[in-house]
C-alpha cells in the first residue's frame, strides 16, 4: 500500500542539508545531511507518522496537491534552492520492517492434522506465518 504526500525541502542555509516539512501532517519535520540523505529521511519519517494510523485502520490525513504548497521564505533556508516534491512510503512494508517482536496465538486444528505434521516434521506455527505472509500478499 503505497503512500504519497507532498513535502517541501528547505535548503539549510548552514550546510549541504534539507530541512523536510509535511504541511498536511499536524507537526513536525525532518532533516537530512544532504539530498539522498533527506529522502530516505522524509520517507521514513512519513512511515512513522502513519504508523498508528495504519495499525488501527483509520483513514491518513488527506494529502493536498502539490500544486497548492508554497516555499516560505525563512532566515534558515535558502528559498532559490528550495523545492516542493512528492515523497512516498509502502506502508505493508514499513509495518513488516518496524514490527519484528513476535505474539503467542493459539491455534485450533484437528487432532489427525496435529499428529500428520508431528510425523512430517512441520512447524506449523511457521507453516501459519507463511500463509498469513501469502494472504496478505508480504
Amino acid at each position: 500500500m503505497n503512500v504519497v504526500y507532498p513535502a517541501v525541502f528547505y535548503k539549510n542555509i548552514e550546510n549541504d542539508g534539507y530541512t523536510v516539512v509535511f504541511p498536511d501532517l499536524d507537526f513536525g519535520a525532518t532533516e537530512g545531511e544532504n539530498l539522498k540523505d533527506a529522502f530516505f529521511m522524509a520517507s521514513d519519517y512519513l512511515g512513522a507518522w502513519l504508523y498508528e494510523y495504519y495499525i488501527d485502520g483509520k483513514e491518513f490525513p488527506i494529502a493536498r496537491d502539490i500544486k497548492d504548497l508554497e516555499i516560505e521564505e525563512d532566515e534558515f533556508s535558502i528559498k532559490e534552492a528550495s523545492f516542493v516534491s512528492l515523497v512516498g512510503v509502502d506502508m505493508l512494508e514499513y509495518v513488516r520492517k518496524s514490527e519484528v517482536k513476535t505474539v503467542r496465538r493459539n491455534v485450533s486444528i484437528p487432532s489427525y492434522l496435529n499428529e500428520l505434521a508431528k510425523r512430517n516434521n512441520i512447524n506449523v506455527s511457521q507453516l501459519l506465518q507463511e500463509a498469513l505472509k501469502e494472504e496478505f500478499s508480504m
